[in-house]
């Protein structure tokens, strides 16, 4: 397994991780807590990291294509 897939499958397992996260966090968020929303909001953003991480690997992996 070279970096480039190590680094999309890691991200892959944390979005499986932050999706199921987001989902707890949904179901116990209560009218008005806006402790629970912050949470939500945060989880919002690491799951965009995430995702932006998977992007990062799949422009690693078309350089690498390219240069072979």
């Amino acid at each position: 397994m070279d970096v480039v897939e190590l680094v999309d499958r890691s991200a892959a397992t944390a979005l499986q991780h932050a999706s199921a996260l987001q989902d707890h966090l949904r179901s116990a968020e209560g009218p008005g807590n806006p402790l629970m929303r912050e949470c939500r909001a945060e989880m919002h953003r690491l799951v965009g990291d995430i995702v932006s991480l998977r992007n990062a690997a799949e422009l690693l992996k078309r350089q690498v294509e390219l240069g072979a």
